[in-house]
Formats: structure tokens, C-alpha cells, sequence
């Protein structure tokens, strides 16, 4: 729908919200206007609608020029903003590169075959070649429980050695074990 809009003091204005017309009373009194040089003035504009029916033009005649009116309207505030829940989400694990990824395959294997302290399992990737950062890095990166992994090495000490308690803890503690981990891992085999 076309719809034609026009405004001029002592007139009607006509507005189109959302297909309908509204009309409103613009200022002025009910004298006749005066003319002037310029008598007639042509005010529209054509607005586009969704509705195809066309609505005639409207031709305003003014007695002066169009001033606009001050309104005493109250200030509009504006609406207050959605409130959106914080979500918490887990941060993004870093990319890995090939050769982090390698040495953490590498320890886990490792793992799999032979009890190892953090600081001998280290040690054994820097062996393989391995940065020492890279290393700790594939070290740190895997659950391993080193109480369980000092008691396995101490069950493969007394399978081929004979060893005092405090023997083997000290064995232990220069596999690389800490003191809790090798008390622990002795325990659990004497």
C-alpha cells in the first residue's frame, strides 16, 4: 500500500503504523489561512507498505511555512535490556602440536609396560629425544597415579632382589619417587 503523508500547520497528519491510518490535528486556530506568494505547497511522500491497494495523494495548502510544533510529551526511556545468563563453559584445550601429541603416545605407552615415576618417565622421553618442556608437558597431561606406579616398581624390586624397608624406599626415592609416594609403594608390597 501507498500511502501519502503530509503535515502543515491548521491540517490533519496523516501516519501509517503497521497498515493503520492515524490522523492527528496539527496546531493552528480556526481562522482562514492567509494567502501568500506561495500559496500552494505540495507536502508528500510516498512510502512503500506490504498491502498493494494504493492511497491517493494528499495536497496540503499552507498559509506559511511548516514549523515544527514542541511537544511536551514525557521523556520515552528505553527498554530495558534482556538479562542473559552467564554460562560457564569449559576453556578450549589448546591445540596440541604432532610432536606433543607423540610424546604424550609415547609416555602412555611407556605406562603400559613399566612403572615409572613423573620425574623417570620424563627423563626416559628426553632420552627418546623429547624437550625437556615438551616432555613434562606430555608427563602432565596424563592421569597417572605414581603411589601405584612406586608400588609396582617396588613389587619388581623384591621379584629380583632382596631389600631392607628402608632400602627400598631409598631405591625408590632415587627412581625418582617422592618420599609419600615410595613409604606408600613399600607398604603396599612388605
Amino acid at each position: 500500500m501507498k500511502l501519502a503523508i503530509g503535515a502543515a500547520v491548521g491540517a490533519v497528519l496523516v501516519l501509517c503504523c503497521g497498515g493503520v491510518a492515524i490522523a492527528v490535528a496539527v496546531g493552528g486556530d480556526d481562522s482562514p489561512p492567509a494567502r501568500s506568494a506561495n500559496a500552494e505547497t505540495t507536502a508528500a511522500a510516498s512510502i512503500s507498505a506490504e498491502s498493494p491497494a494504493a492511497a491517493p495523494a494528499v495536497k496540503i495548502t499552507t498559509a506559511a511555512p511548516i514549523t515544527p510544533i514542541p511537544t511536551t510529551a514525557a521523556p520515552t526511556t528505553a527498554a530495558p535490556k534482556p538479562k542473559t545468563k552467564a554460562t560457564t563453559t569449559a576453556p578450549a584445550e589448546p591445540k596440541l602440536s604432532v610432536e606433543q601429541q607423540n610424546a604424550i603416545r609415547a609416555a602412555s605407552n611407556y605406562l603400559q609396560f613399566q612403572a615409572f615415576s613423573r620425574s623417570g618417565l620424563i627423563k626416559q622421553l628426553e632420552f627418546e629425544g623429547y624437550p625437556r618442556k615438551i616432555a613434562t608437558t606430555a608427563v602432565d597431561s596424563l592421569k597417572v597415579d605414581y603411589r601405584k606406579q612406586a608400588a609396582k616398581t617396588a613389587k619388581n624390586y623384591l621379584d629380583t632382589q632382596a631389600f631392607s624397608r628402608s632400602g627400598l624406599i631409598k631405591q625408590l626415592e632415587f627412581e625418582g619417587y617422592t618420599q609419600a609416594q615410595a613409604v606408600y609403594g613399600v607398604d603396599q608390597v612388605m
